[in-house]
């Protein structure tokens, strides 16, 4: 061996502290890349699979209900704004996300279902998590709908609980009211 060498070694051997660390991240940095990874199609296919759980109609129209009962709540509480119905629409439906258990092997990836068991056989997916609708459109029919002011404090109240544009927001006075 070279004079230069034995010098360089003598320098880094054994590793310090600082050159074990940069060994160790870059083992794990060679790890990650050696996992394999699915296509952007495969990957989109298997979430729509694991999101594309329903919840039954009846559980939206409490959800929905729900909403509306509470907007309702807080509107009446608004001074000029009286009595008040309060419609809302939804944009798709509950979703569900259940937990996958991924293997990864020679012959491919592979994904089952990760179950919970409740009470003797009863079996259900284990739900990571629930995704509740998004409202799409708002109508408010208040007795104080005619006023300019009140109008425009429910618009800005529905605006910011619901995240909407003004466009998908109607406003509309209460009949028999003066």
């Amino acid at each position: 061996m070279s004079e230069r060498w034995k010098e360089i070694k003598k320098k880094y051997w054994p590793p310090g502290k600082d050159q074990l660390l940069i060994l160790i991240l870059l083992g794990l940095l060679l790890a990650v890349i050696a996992v394999p990874v699915k296509s952007g199609q495969e990957e989109a296919a298997g979430s729509e699979e694991s999101a594309g759980q329903e919840m039954p109609d009846s559980s939206e129209e409490d959800y929905c209900s729900r909403l509306e009962a509470r907007l309702e709540a807080l509107l009446v509480q608004v001074e000029g704004v009286g009595r008040v119905q309060v419609m809302l629409t939804l944009e798709g439906s509950r979703e569900r996300r259940v937990e996958k258990d991924r293997t990864f092997s020679e012959q491919g990836n592979q994904e089952e279902t990760v179950y919970e068991e409740l009470s003797g056989r009863e079996r259900t997916p284990y739900v990571t998590l629930e995704i509740n609708p998004k409202v799409e459109g708002v109508l408010v029919i208040a007795e104080g709908g005619g006023n300019s002011r009140i109008r425009q404090e429910i618009l800005e109240a529905a605006q910011a609980l619901f995240g909407i544009d003004a466009h998908k927001i109607k406003i509309m006075k209460m009949e028999g009211t003066k």
